[in-house]
């Protein structure tokens, strides 16, 4: 290794070590605050927002007389940011690339998302108003209401009320049609939530039981399309509402309104194929779009201030490239050709970042991932073949292929030793479902012992090239499918590790390379051996929402796909899963529902338990750095921070606050 590349890895090192935990980050990084309203910020600080100011390009359409002034486009009490270093100045364009034309990928960093409640910045898991102002839970924890905050915009003038949530859930969610199989989101207890609205800025949610993680539903999902729909829009394709829609469908190629109203409704923050034509209530909007070139400009009914009373956001707009692969992106960034770098950047790229740095006018932050394992390895319990069934299903062949794994070679070779060997387990370390010993169970190397208890199970013979056979005499095999994205080469590397590790105990491994989409079809019909993912959404409380890399409540949930059929069909179809399992269900919907803190994270304990100890999930390292590329003239963009879904990456740290300086 080049003396270079020491010196530069020691760097890191050093800068890991002052930002590895959340804690840490807290006392040397600074985050963007919020305030409720400009009323609340004057009672925190003692200081007034005496007006609101907009942003040039805005002040002309004002004047031109093509929008209202400001103050009457913001709602009555817009919420507040504190910035996270500085007042910022309006401006500029924000160049950006992605790989996949289905997905904006580094466009959510920019553009964020909002949802009804949102997280503190500061931690990841206080729960804080956004688009609702406040709330009321009743004390059996089944009622909740909502209050909206009054006077928010949709980006083409029309009002946000409860009106586009009753409609997202009466018209959308309700209709059989349009949404066949019901959210069991919003299903506890087995059944759906009555939603009812109380007045223009006012929804009720009542639930069969007590259901305190609604509140984390509508703080992480709780977004467009998730939770509320802009019904001045889209009624006019929805049949309740327009007779005539079949005809309209027909006329744009579709064959009925329902296929119609599907393509209309795609709003997600960060789909690349949503619907331009469509009014959005986060601080962009689609304004043009080619093959190749998407743009985004500012949102003017924005509903979120700065402490000076600037209407956000400070960027004028978002230029979105399509390039061609990742090798593209790459190159893109360490010319300088990106403003903002995070989703295909890795830590095997970090010298490179590094000795471009100065030429490409941009600095590296060194994130940390909140993630127990970046690949997690997920066998198919379920398998077609009865025979790799059995063995799959003997929990001495997991813990075998579990000890057969060197983690500590592969954080050396592939992390540079600054990763972590772990388990599949719900962060942060000490938080409250934390279990040091289920951390680290069956990831010592044990090469001895994992050959010893495949022998006992009987899978003992073995061919000339010295891999071992199945009971029926054929050779045993297995073949890892995946998709190297989001952490690309390192993934490429583990399971590569992976194959020589097991291969070593006798165990023939091979893999292959397949493309996302593809991935998905065969892993929801169980036609795949192995697989593996990263491991998000695993920080508490977001786990509890969809812990699908421990229980089988979504379709990934590659270790038991047809247990996951079961679950989501409401046992319609599918497989029954074993009683281990569904107790794991159980102890789950506990922390759901249970007003009892101490019952909850005894719930999620030994929920967590059952899943290490069975080992439904093989963790291999995790906890890893990920390199952030800025321009040096982006500001506002935190100097270290926690990565992963759970927050949808740098939309944590509210970008409607980053800025171009000089522009």
């Amino acid at each position: 290794m080049k003396l270079v590349r020491v010196l530069l890895l020691i760097l890191i090192c050093m800068s890991l070590v002052l930002s590895s935990v959340s804690s840490i980050f807290a006392e040397v990084v600074s985050y963007p605050k919020q305030y409720n309203s400009p009323a609340e910020y004057t009672k925190v600080t003692g200081k007034k927002i005496a007006k609101f100011g907009e942003a040039p390009m805005l002040a002309e359409l004002v004047k031109q007389g093509k929008l209202p002034p400001v103050n009457r486009r913001l709602p009555g009490e817009p919420l507040v940011i504190e910035p996270t270093k500085e007042i910022g100045q309006y401006g500029g364009t924000v160049g950006i690339i992605h790989t996949n034309p289905q997905n904006f990928e580094d466009e959510v960093n920019i553009g964020g998302k909002e949802s009804i409640l949102t997280f503190d910045p500061q931690d990841g898991a206080t729960i804080l108003p956004n688009l609702a102002k406040s709330w009321i839970f009743s004390k059996d924890g089944k009622t909740l209401i909502l209050e909206l905050r009054k006077g928010i915009k949709w980006s083409d003038g029309q009002p946000f009320t409860a009106d586009d949530i009753e409609f997202w859930w009466k018209d959308v969610v309700l209709n059989d049609e349009l949404t066949p199989a019901k959210p069991k989101v919003w299903a506890p207890g087995g059944k759906l939530m009555k939603l009812e609205k109380l007045g223009p800025y006012s929804v009720r949610l009542q639930f069969a039981i007590s259901y305190p993680a609604a509140l984390i539903q509508l703080a992480a999902w709780g977004t467009e399309g998730s939770f509320f729909l802009p019904k001045h829009y889209l009624r006019q394709f929805h049949i309740k509402y327009n007779p005539q829609a079949n005809e309209l469908a027909k006329k744009e190629g579709f064959d009925s309104w329902i296929r119609l109203f599907q393509s209309k409704s795609v709003v997600g923050y960060l789909d690349g194929i949503q619907n331009p034509e469509a009014p959005v209530i986060r601080a962009y909007k689609i304004v043009s779009r080619t093959p190749e070139t998407t743009i985004l400009e500012r949102n003017p009914y924005y509903w979120k201030v700065d402490t000076s009373g600037n209407q956000l956001p400070y960027i004028d707009r978002v230029r979105l490239t399509l390039v061609t692969n990742v090798e593209v992106y790459t190159t893109k960034v360490v010319s300088g050709e990106v403003d903002l770098a995070q989703w295909n950047t890795t830590l095997d790229n970090y010298t490179l970042y590094k000795e471009n740095e100065k030429k490409g006018g941009y600095r590296v932050i060194n994130y940390q991932t909140a993630w127990p394992s970046m690949a997690e390895i997920f066998l198919n319990l379920n398998h077609k073949d009865p025979v790799i069934r059995k063995i799959f299903n003997d929990l001495r062949f997991r813990k075998a292929l579990s000890l057969a794994i060197n983690r500590e070679e592969i954080n050396q070779m592939v992390f540079y030793g600054m990763a972590e060997p772990l388990q599949t387990v719900i962060l942060p370390r000490g938080g409250r479902f934390w279990d040091e010993r289920l951390a680290k169970l069956y990831t010592e190397y044990d090469p001895k012992e994992a050959n010893r208890l495949l022998d006992e199970m009987g899978l003992d013979k073995k061919d000339k090239d010295g891999f071992r056979l199945r009971p029926d005499g054929k050779p045993l095999q297995i073949t890892i499918d995946y998709w190297p994205g989001e952490g690309g080469p390192a993934k490429i590397s583990i399971v590569e590790l992976v194959e020589n590790y097991w291969s070593k105990v006798g165990v023939k491994t091979t893999s292959r390379q397949l493309e996302r989409s593809l991935l998905q079809t065969r892993r929801q019909a169980g036609e795949i051996d192995a697989t593996i993912w990263h491991t998000g959404q695993c920080s508490d409380p977001v786990w509890i929402l969809n812990p699908w890399h421990f229980l089988p409540v979504s379709w990934e949930f590659t270790t038991g796909p047809q247990w996951a059929l079961w679950y989501t069909s409401w046992g319609k179809s599918g497989e029954e899963p074993p009683a281990e399992v569904k107790r794991a269900l159980k102890l789950w919907e506990t922390v759901q529902t249970t007003l009892d803190e101490k019952e909850a994270i005894s719930a999620g304990k030994e929920m967590l338990k059952l899943f290490v100890e069975n080992l439904w999930g093989i963790g291999t390292v995790g906890l890893q750095p990920w390199p952030v590329i800025v321009k040096n003239n982006l500001v506002n963009v935190p100097e270290g921070g926690l990565l992963a879904w759970d927050w949808v990456y740098l939309a944590r740290y509210h970008p409607e606050q980053f800025f171009l300086k000089g522009k």
